[in-house]
């Protein structure tokens, strides 16, 4: 009865609150993935350290758990970019029992599997990596966990592809594709699977299957990325297959992807590998030499010393194609001099690290027998209590007559409950009729209001008409034209206020709004601005910025503008100088436009900027308006499946910020 007590407490508490709280959380929500962008921005640079506790702190004290585990993983980022070992290890560590601890096992696998294991693999400790990804299969089994099981495939793929094991690498870029796709995972870099998938094939000479395995991939590829990494397994097949004018027409794909998308610019390794290959294979060695000088001069963020020393052997073996085999053999040289020290290391390194396995095997072991001699410790335990069950029986016989006794009490006590319970239920009857009248007045009222708006706006419709036809007609009697525009003004008002409780009370009875015309996203906004240039103050200039210049999207252009135009209607009435600005930018990681109407006017006080947002309130009285424009902009908003809301952060004047969904065609 308590417990239940409590939870219909608790549910009452929810309903009282929850609307509140549900605003709160979405206004929090959008500052910290506004923080989180700017800490992904500043990666590079050490303030991102400062940055990432910092909504670590914001995300804890939000409740936001995502981002708790997304703070520490863009920690490790930095340290992981930066080559820095031991905070690698210390911020791997943190993330995963973040992670760990509030179930977020997206990350906690991202950061054992896409970071630590990928560092020990860029840092040719191929063991270590081998031993980590065994660990983290068994406990991706355990946790049935599918997209860390597939993770853990990745990363074996990638080590026995770093050790010129291509069939192994194959089977496991498969199960890994498999595990995928039998699992419906959501993995952007399926594309990029595929991409891996064909390039083992190729080695292994499997031309079919590689052929089916890179027409998935770029069927797949949406981002520039993925774009780039299929081209590039597609432009390496046909070098493979001596297929050179098909190569290079790829080539001059990704090329372009560079020069449109600057941040491409981090994987210009990968371009410049795949044209030295080209060139070499074409016999354009002086141009294959010049990638090679690309690829030794480019500044890695992560690099290797083995990458160089392979950069090394290529120049010998470009020599060795030109006929030059003297310079050839200095190069040759020079690898084998610097090979020859890295190889003893690296057996020394594989000892070490077999001896860390083993001497972790052997704490394993030691731990296991522990646990057994605590077993036989818990086993001995248990016979006592047995011991103590069996007097526990011999008393209960003692006091099973107390309880005969108890059970008639009880008896009785249940005829008294039955009897609450049958009260309860007529209660509760009456409860749903009321709940029933009350929905159905509620919709009566609602009728009532639509079927008298509509009967009051149509003759206010001819008076405005004819009012505005008396000003034309009086244009000579300055007495009798004013009074005419009184009459028109305030019906234009009236008419106003009429359409906006018409409007509202559709959107409330309304589940939804459609959102599916296609129509260019500019046409929306110039409507907007051309509706109200003439409100606009002289001296204020009205700007519309466009993030595109054409851009097809499914909208739904009449509400879309309606919030604009009231949005800039406001603006002009309320700014006496400076400018109005209308922009807005696509966000494609996150599907969604992002719209702003920004003006340098009298601005609303930040403890108000959620109260406009109700219905019938003012913060001048003295100010025409009926207090509905900025919630039904609002609930339209929310009925497109977006947001809108006040930018706090810009104290100049006010800025709105409309938030919709991006579906481009």
């Amino acid at each position: 009865m308590c417990l239940k007590l409590c939870l219909t407490i608790l549910f009452v508490l929810c309903c009282c609150c929850g609307k509140g709280q549900n605003e709160v959380a979405v206004e929090n929500d959008s500052i910290l993935m506004a923080y989180y962008k700017k800490c992904k921005a500043n990666l590079d640079s050490p303030i991102a350290l400062d940055m990432c506790d910092t909504l670590f702190v914001r995300s804890e004290k939000a409740g936001n758990r995502r981002l708790m585990a997304i703070a520490k993983c863009l920690k490790l980022d930095y340290y992981y970019y930066k080559n820095d070992e031991e905070n690698i290890l210390k911020s791997v560590k943190e993330a995963k029992l973040i992670s760990r601890k509030y179930n977020q096992l997206k990350y906690y696998y991202f950061a054992w599997g896409s970071r630590l294991i990928i560092y020990y693999l860029k840092q040719n400790k191929a063991n270590i990596a081998l031993y980590e990804v065994k660990k983290m299969l068994q406990e991706a089994r355990k946790d049935n966990y599918m997209r860390g099981v597939a993770e853990c495939y990745r990363c074996m793929a990638n080590i026995y592809l770093t050790q010129d094991n291509y069939r192994l690498a194959y089977d496991n870029f498969k199960k890994t594709i498999e595990i995928v796709e039998e699992n419906n995972i959501a993995d952007i870099n399926i594309p990029s699977y595929y991409a891996s998938l064909a390039q083992a094939a190729v080695e292994l000479k499997r031309w079919d299957e590689a052929k089916e395995a890179l027409e998935k991939g770029i069927l797949l590829a949406q981002t520039d990325y993925q774009s780039f990494t299929t081209r590039k397994a597609y432009a390496l097949y046909y070098i493979k297959k001596g297929q050179l004018n098909e190569a290079w027409k790829y080539i001059q794909d990704i090329e372009k992807l560079f020069i449109q998308n600057k941040n491409m610019v981090t994987y210009i390794m990968g371009l410049y590998y795949l044209k030295e290959t080209y060139y070499s294979v074409a016999g354009q060695y002086s141009e294959a030499l010049k990638m090679v000088d690309a690829m030794m001069n480019d500044s890695t963020p992560i690099r290797s010393k083995y990458m160089d020393y392979k950069l090394v052997r290529e120049q010998g073996n470009i020599y060795w194609k030109m006929g030059d085999k003297l310079k050839a053999a200095e190069f040759y040289y020079d690898y084998i001099a610097a090979t020859d020290s890295v190889r003893t290391k690296e057996l020394q390194n594989s000892a070490t690290e077999f001896s860390s396995i083993l001497e972790l095997e052997q704490l394993k072991n030691e731990r296991n027998e522990l646990q057994l001699s605590v077993q036989k410790d818990q086993l001995h335990t248990v016979y006592l209590v047995l011991i103590f069950v069996v007097l526990f029986w011999i008393m209960s016989g003692i006091l099973f007559f107390r309880i005969y006794k108890l059970n008639k009490r009880l008896k009785a006590s249940e005829l008294i409950v039955n009897k609450q319970n049958k009260d309860l239920k007529i209660f509760a009857d009456e409860l749903m009729k009321a709940k029933e009248r009350a929905e159905y007045a509620s919709m009566m009222k609602t009728t009532f209001i639509q079927n008298m708006s509509h009967e009051i706006r149509t003759p206010l419709n001819s008076i405005v008409g004819f009012s505005q036809l008396l000003v034309d007609i009086y244009q000579d009697n300055q007495e009798t034209k004013e009074f005419v525009s009184i009459i028109e003004v305030n019906s234009a008002n009236l008419l106003r206020l009429i359409n906006d409780v018409l409007d509202i009370s559709f959107l409330d009875q309304s589940e939804e709004v459609s959102y599916d015309k296609v129509e260019d996203i500019n046409v929306s906004c110039l409507s907007g601005i051309e509706a109200v240039r003439t409100l606009v103050h002289e001296g204020v200039e009205l700007e519309f910025r466009p993030s595109v210049e054409r851009c097809l999207i499914k909208t739904n252009p009449g509400r879309v503008s309606q919030i604009l135009i009231h949005l800039l209607q406001n603006a002009a009435k309320f700014t006496d100088k400076g400018s109005i600005v209308l922009d807005y930018e696509l966000n494609r990681n996150e599907r969604e436009i992002i719209y702003r109407i920004t003006d340098t006017g009298k601005g609303i006080p930040a403890d108000k900027q959620e109260y406009v947002f109700e219905r019938f309130t003012k913060l001048d009285d003295f100010t025409q308006g009926t207090g509905l424009g900025l919630p039904i902009c609002r609930l339209i908003a929310e009925k497109l499946g977006g947001t809108l809301v006040i930018d706090k952060e810009y104290t100049v004047g006010c800025r709105f910020i409309l938030t919709l969904p991006l579906i481009e065609v």
